[in-house]
């Protein structure tokens, strides 16, 4: 929805990445059109993209509410279409096709607000906003997470995901003409004291010598395999609880999602410290993981609480008279 009064600040919504916590997204878009909030432009990241193409193109929040509670996640999960891993995991063409269904517009034009959807280079590691041209195109290049799915050829470009650069496109809103910024952030916040005891605390005879070469000395190795035979070979009546449940390694799957995040959180930081936004909703998601898309309703309710809690903010920054030279 746009601004009536032409006096009022022109209003963007910068929507970041964040996988399925970005569905939150869906619920702030509830609470503004809800309290009458307009806006003139979008800009988006990721899923933020993909949410922002579906608004910009006048779907209902409502219907894309109902569609994300309503898609049984874990069987669209099965029909992905995995490939040889030589440039990513899955090809994406099916979750192209998913989005095209959706989406009522294919370009950029056909849009009602205008959009603008970050990716990043891969090759060059260059930032890129793109306005124009094939929306689908641009929105396969704004999830092509990357190691999960090849990068998207674009032009002479191969993209992957704009959070690599941009988790919350803040910029990109500024650039589209708005005066005023509300930025959703669907990255938590990551508050963890350092912690130097990852691995068990060496003794002090076992500390190597400058070289780790040769720290490999027979009578090393001789003890470590020592060491090793008595732990496979102590029974399990004897060990404790802790040392019968062993955890396995998490999938690859997890293992590039979770690199990816840790990466963005760092990034997002930065880029909050250095963008200028007017207000930045960040829900609150609990134990909401990044590929946990079948959470659907918790992701959204948590984005409504957001922007329910920031209310009179929203308000103040939204209806202020801008004093245009």
């Amino acid at each position: 929805m746009r601004s009536k009064n032409p006096q009022s600040p022109r209003i963007g919504l910068a929507l970041g990445s964040g996988a399925a916590r970005g569905l939150a997204h869906i619920g702030v878009l509830k609470v503004l059109e809800r309290e009458g909030i307009g806006i003139d432009c979008i800009a988006g990241t990721s899923i933020g993209a993909f949410i922002g193409a579906l608004y910009a193109a006048g779907v209902p929040v409502a219907q894309m509410e109902e569609t994300a509670v309503g898609i049984d996640w874990k069987k669209l999960a099965r029909l992905m279409d995995p490939v040889l891993p030589t440039v990513g995991l899955l090809d994406g063409q099916r979750v192209l096709t998913f989005m095209a269904e959706l989406l009522p517009a294919t370009t950029f034009e056909q849009l009602r607000l205008p959009l603008a959807v970050t990716a990043t280079d891969v090759e060059s590691g260059e930032p890129l906003v793109i306005r124009r041209g094939n929306l689908l195109d641009a929105l396969r290049a704004a999830i092509s997470f990357p190691g999960i799915f090849p990068a998207a050829r674009f032009g002479q470009r191969f993209l992957i995901d704009g959070g690599l650069c941009h988790p919350v496109p803040i910029a990109a809103a500024h650039a589209l003409g708005a005066d005023k910024v509300i930025a959703v952030c669907a990255i938590p916040l990551v508050e963890k004291p350092l912690r130097e005891d990852y691995l068990p605390a060496r003794r002090k005879d076992d500390q190597p010598p400058s070289s780790w070469f040769f720290s490999f000395t027979p009578h090393r190795i001789e003890s470590l395999f020592r060491e090793f035979w008595q732990k496979k070979n102590s029974s399990d009546a004897d060990a404790s609880p802790s040392r019968r449940r062993r955890r396995t390694p998490p999938s690859l799957l997890k293992v590039c999602a979770q690199s990816i995040a840790i990466m963005e959180n760092q990034i997002n930081d930065l880029r909050l410290e250095q963008n200028t936004f007017d207000l930045l909703i960040r829900p609150d998601f609990g134990d909401i993981t990044l590929l946990e898309f079948h959470r659907a309703r918790e992701a959204i309710a948590a984005g409504e609480r957001a922007a329910v809690a920031v209310l009179p903010e929203l308000r103040r920054i939204t209806t202020k008279t801008l004093h245009r030279p």
